[in-house]
């Protein structure tokens, strides 16, 4: 299979074969859970703040953060059929890239509903918190911030998938932080709720504009990915039973 010229969209297309109903019944729960916490708070409360933002934007960072942990320790199977971890690598960024964006656009196209449902019943005014979405540049920002925040998360999550797998259980929980810091630094760049924002509050730095929040995350990317490609090609991947 290493031979294959198109070994990795090989890759790609198995590993989301795997991944396509885990994240339909993903979302579909978290449709289910947007529903019945708004629709409470509706009946027993005031609505004071946008629901899908704190359900569909944080919740599901950590969520892909734990594939990008199943992910990676599924190599060995890949390696009992002859994939090297030059072409899992790979094929590892390309489906966490097409995850990331995924993500993001359930996110930002499900403002659309919340947005038309709050303006018909005159909620907007009367939020506690403004509204995420006041014009193109709210979503601009809000979908290439979910991009890379999602991006982070899912290669942090590698990360500390292939810190456990390497060095055990004790090297695996001091990766943790290490991992998790540069996610939520990129989270930071952006003002993204959960973790992003509180260390924002903590540290009392703004929100940075756009095109700077764009220079952090790449960079911040770039180490991120690297330093788990350089961790990834000195684990001792042993293959899995063919049986």
């Amino acid at each position: 299979m290493n031979r294959h010229p198109g070994v990795t969209a090989v890759l790609v297309r198995r590993m989301a074969g795997f991944l396509v109903p885990m994240v339909s019944m993903y979302w579909a729960i978290m449709t289910i859970v947007y529903l019945g916490v708004t629709g409470a708070i509706a009946v027993f409360d005031t609505v004071e703040q946008s629901m899908w933002h704190n359900i569909a934007g944080p919740p599901p960072r950590y969520w892909l953060l734990s594939m990008g942990i199943v992910t990676v320790v599924q190599a060995r199977t890949y390696v009992a059929l002859g994939v090297t971890r030059r072409q899992l690598g790979e094929a590892y960024l390309v489906l966490y890239t097409l995850m990331a964006l995924l993500f993001a656009t359930v996110y930002a196209v499900g403002f659309a509903p919340e947005h038309a449902a709050y303006a018909a019943g005159g909620l907007l005014d009367r939020l506690a918190e403004p509204y995420p979405i006041a014009g193109p540049g709210d979503v601009i920002r809000i979908f290439t911030g979910a991009i890379l925040a999602n991006l982070a998360h899912l290669v942090a999550g590698a990360l500390i998938g292939i810190g456990f797998y390497r060095y055990g259980v004790w090297g695996g929980l001091l990766i943790i932080p290490v991992a998790a810091l540069p996610a939520v630094a990129v989270e930071a760049a952006f003002g993204a709720q959960w973790a992003g924002q509180g260390l924002n509050h903590l540290l009392g730095l703004p929100v940075a504009p756009l095109p700077v929040g764009l220079a952090i995350s790449a960079g911040i990317l770039t180490i991120l990915v690297a330093g788990t490609y350089r961790v990834y090609r000195t684990m001792p991947v042993r293959p899995a039973s063919t049986r």
